[in-house]
């Protein structure tokens, strides 16, 4: 999945601008997707020049004015492409499961301590994200949306159940 992929999928439907799109990433989509803020512009001037999506100037009074985009027949192509590929291999990459894999080398009491810090991040992580999903499933959220939101919570609560269980056991 690359930043493209992402943006021409918030576009398919709805106009945008980009910090729309950014609000979107920052909110909905960082719990699986890890893109940048930065990607954002450069990529949506990309899709432009591929003739993928195309920019409105809009003027609004008593406001900055602002660059509006919507994806053009060619983006939904090549986002319906990218809908019907083949799926990456999910790789999860841990500073946490590094550190706890080597933890042998740490001094008594450093690992556990790791491990409840964890505990804590996930719990914050879970209760963040369960907020979100009651507050947009009120406003309103798509039935296949909703799929990510319990993937994701079922994940925090697997993992919440491991290191729980694993301080137990040390």
């Amino acid at each position: 999945m690359q930043g493209k992929d992402v943006i021409l999928g918030l576009l398919n439907g709805q106009e945008r601008t980009g910090y729309e799109i950014k609000e979107v990433i920052e909110t909905r989509l960082k719990y699986f997707f890890d893109g940048t803020v930065g990607m954002i512009y450069p990529t949506l001037k990309k899709l432009e020049k591929e003739g993928k999506v195309e920019k409105k100037f809009v003027i609004q009074d008593g406001k900055p004015n602002k660059n509006v985009y919507s994806i053009t027949e060619e983006g939904k192509k090549d986002f319906l492409k990218y809908l019907t590929s083949s799926t990456d291999e999910e790789i999860l990459k841990s500073d946490f499961l590094v550190r706890i894999y080597f933890g042998k080398n740490l001094e008594e009491g450093k690992l556990e301590s790791i491990i409840h810090q964890e505990i804590e991040r996930k719990k914050r992580n879970l209760k963040e994200l369960q907020t979100n999903y009651e507050k947009w499933e009120k406003t309103g959220i798509d039935p296949l949306q909703t799929i990510t939101y319990k993937y994701g919570i079922a994940y925090y609560e697997a993992v919440l159940k491991v290191l729980e269980d694993s301080l137990k056991e040390l």
